[in-house]
């Protein structure tokens, strides 16, 4: 019968196996999660052997930086995935229109548009009609008019509304004007959005979903109509 004495030697050697096992793991967040539980070992193996040797000095001090290194990462992995990373004025709009983004996906989404306001008896032309696309638009608040010859009024677009979006998917050139007296919206240029597709294509991927579900819908209201 073997007699097995766990001694400061063992624990140290099945602790390194187990991290340099840990790096087969493909998730970096349950990577992170086990280098904690390491850390949290190793301040618990430095109290039982003491830190009598430089050796032991230095496991400590590692296991004190890998534990307040990792904690920091995990933290900005939640809180970059939790609705309190969007801007409080964003947040219903992420809510009810953009929740296919993740959270820090729709903050950066929002970091590469530029925002419109305008609230004046003068009306603001957003678009105009037989025009190359420029400007992919989401009407956040307010509204705007689609209109044609001699500026008739064919269609409203309102809050949670995509300008452009046809063009922006055909390449075609704008079939109508659109114009508005009270609107806010984020609106993503030309460049803007070919820099996303580059560098982002996850997102702009997400984008095409949320214009063709906004087509289907605008579909669904002209057959009401």
């Amino acid at each position: 019968m073997i007699n097995f004495v766990l001694t400061p030697d063992w624990v140290e050697a099945i602790l390194g196996t187990i991290e340099g096992l840990s790096f087969v793991c493909s998730s970096l967040i349950v990577l992170r999660f086990i280098i904690v539980a390491l850390s949290i070992a190793n301040f618990f193996f430095c109290y039982w052997v003491g830190l009598e040797t430089a050796e032991h000095v230095s496991i400590l001090l590692l296991a004190i930086l890998h534990f307040c290194l990792n904690i920091y990462m995990i933290s900005i992995f939640y809180y970059s995935r939790s609705i309190r990373c969007v801007p409080i004025g964003w947040r219903e709009t992420y809510k009810n229109y953009f929740f296919i983004f993740l959270p820090f996906e729709f903050k950066n989404m929002i970091k590469f548009g530029d925002i419109i306001k305008h609230k004046n008896k003068k009306s603001l032309k957003l678009v105009n009609k037989n025009s190359e696309f420029e400007n992919l638009s989401f009407v956040v608040d307010g509204e705007a008019s689609i209109t044609i010859e001699n500026n008739v009024e064919v269609a409203k677009l309102k809050k949670g509304d995509w300008i452009s979006e046809f063009s922006f998917i055909t390449g075609d050139k704008t079939s109508a004007n659109v114009i508005s007296n009270d609107i806010f919206a984020i609106s993503w240029s030309k460049a803007k959005l070919q820099k996303i597709k580059d560098r982002k294509p996850e997102l702009f991927e997400k984008l095409n979903s949320l214009i063709a579900r906004n087509l289907c819908d605008k579909l669904i209201r002209s057959n009401k109509k």
